[in-house]
């Protein structure tokens, strides 16, 4: 089984976020939809707890404005944790290159940025950022917070750090950093998700980034490829409009 656990700030049953995730998972699936409505808790906090009455073997992480757009990801997720036995962590969205001073996980820019988000805003931008052209699954450092999934072993090892990451931002590339110790976190190809937001780059996030480097000074930088990127020379990701080739209602 797989377990979704979602931070939800208007947790409305049968909403159409549910209605998406259990009309295109294609596998037995356990939903919490937590209500953070006043926004008092953490990410971290949330997650910790929805992990803690989970019955699933693997556990999904998502934003409530995140919807898939890919039918059947639950059997993918299954086969990709089931294929290795080592995986640990997978997103849609990450990095091969965390820096020491920069807390961004797009800093090292392409080829170092892998995978790939669909934006489908209220203004009606719909369109893809395009990390990276891969069409298969790339081995990263840490991973996006719109989607991860966690094989259940690791919540077992270790959870969120909510004493440190007690608000929105960085709670997913701690985890990320724990659990690449020992297990191998990766991006997948095989699953688009659409996010109806941006991100927000304010005081607040680079609190927390802040936070973030100075928790893992003594291991950034972090790099599971050779190659090191050129900060003064990096390329961002491609964004490319999706306004009349792909469907833009959300599968509900």
């Amino acid at each position: 089984m797989i377990t979704v656990i979602i931070s939800a700030r208007n947790p409305v049953p049968e909403s159409t976020l549910e209605r998406n995730i259990r009309k295109t998972a294609g596998s037995p699936i356990e939903l919490f939809m937590i209500n953070n409505s006043e926004g008092k808790n953490g990410l971290a906090s949330v997650y910790n707890f929805g992990a803690a009455r989970s019955r699933g073997e693997i556990l999904v992480f998502m934003h409530d404005d995140a919807f898939f757009m890919t039918e059947g990801w639950g059997p993918i997720l299954e086969s990709l944790f089931a294929q290795d036995p080592y995986l640990g962590v997978v997103g849609v969205a990450g990095t091969q290159y965390l820096f020491r001073d920069n807390c961004s996980w797009t800093a090292a820019g392409r080829p170092f940025i892998k995978g790939r988000i669909v934006h489908d805003l209220q203004n009606g931008d719909f369109f893809a950022t395009l990390f990276s052209p891969d069409r298969e699954s790339c081995e990263v450092v840490a991973c996006n917070g719109v989607f991860f999934a966690v094989r259940r072993t690791l919540l077992t090892q270790f959870g969120f750090d909510e004493q440190t990451f007690d608000s929105f931002y960085f709670h997913e590339m701690d985890f990320c950093m724990q659990a690449r110790k020992k297990w191998r976190v990766t991006v997948t190809a095989d699953i688009l998700v659409k996010h109806r937001s941006m991100g927000t780059y304010d005081k607040t996030w680079q609190k927390y980034g802040q936070l973030f480097l100075n928790k893992w000074a003594a291991e950034l930088p972090a790099s599971c490829t050779n190659a090191v990127p050129d900060p003064a020379n990096t390329i961002p990701a491609a964004k490319a409009s999706l306004k009349g080739k792909l469907d833009q209602r959300t599968i509900a």
